[in-house]
């Protein structure tokens, strides 16, 4: 049993090596090809546009090399390396396919996108455990690369901004929105006040018609249909009163002690 099994693996390994011998001899003869110059790209590119097959499969051999460095880019996300690039040659095929030499530029800056999407198409489809539709994928590889782009160092607060000796950190220079500092807090506290000793001036329904209105207090501000509500009184009726009250609040001199809290 222990012979079979010994068997068994050692003819596993021989697949693997043969298999790994083929690729690496497979990317020596790729590397053999001359590159085409331009012109020649240009005249092949219309051959093989025009139906010549030697052309085509020219055009095809000659930018094989370029499908390995794409495929390079995307090791390690979940398909091996030599299905990365069996898939890229597919898009390197549709690129030939579709390609225009009367636009003038290159074969390959064409050919790389249908590279990508071939491959990426193939990772989304054969590299997870689940598949996942077209449009799912495509988000996902949106995702990831807008996390990629927008990726930032992490600091820490308490990080010296200079190597001076008891320098400032980065969090003595931040700034807490949340809480007002001790000069803001008095400052709204005495401004209250003198908003009260203002509003009290005023007859008793105009001052809680302008406190809801206005939000000031613990009331939010309203409208015209909720202070109604609140204080039983017609939209009409409140507007009345509230313009009546900043009449009167204008007209006398107390609205001048708030001058000092205006910007």
């Amino acid at each position: 049993m222990t012979k079979k099994k010994n068997r068994k693996m050692s003819a596993s390994e021989s697949k693997c090596r043969n298999e790994e011998d083929s690729f690496r001899s497979y990317l020596r003869e790729i590397n053999r090809i001359p590159l085409l110059s331009k012109e020649e790209e240009m005249k092949i590119a219309r051959l093989a546009a025009g139906g010549d097959k030697v052309a085509r499969e020219k055009l095809i051999t000659s930018n094989l090399r370029f499908v390995i460095m794409v495929a390079k880019k995307y090791q390690g996300k979940g398909l091996p390396f030599q299905d990365l690039i069996s898939e890229g040659n597919i898009g390197l095929l549709s690129a030939v396919k579709h390609f225009d030499a009367e636009k003038g530029y290159r074969f390959i800056t064409y050919a790389v996108w249908w590279i990508r999407q071939a491959i990426s198409k193939a990772i989304h489809e054969k590299g997870y455990m689940i598949r996942l539709p077209s449009k799912k994928a495509r988000d996902l590889m949106n995702m990831e690369k807008s996390r990629q782009t927008f990726k930032k160092d992490v600091i820490s607060l308490d990080d010296p901004i200079s190597r001076h000796e008891n320098a400032l950190t980065i969090k003595d220079l931040l700034q807490d929105e949340y809480y007002n500092s001790p000069v803001d807090h008095a400052t709204n506290n005495i401004l209250r006040e003198e908003l009260e000793i203002i509003l009290d001036s005023l007859e008793e329904r105009a001052a809680e018609v302008v406190r809801c209105r206005f939000g000031l207090g613990d009331i939010g501000p309203m409208t015209l249909r909720e202070v109604g509500d609140r204080c039983q009184l017609s939209r009409e009726r409140v507007r009345q009163i509230e313009n009546r009250a900043i009449v009167e609040l204008e007209s006398s001199s107390r609205e001048h002690k708030l001058d000092s809290y205006i910007a």
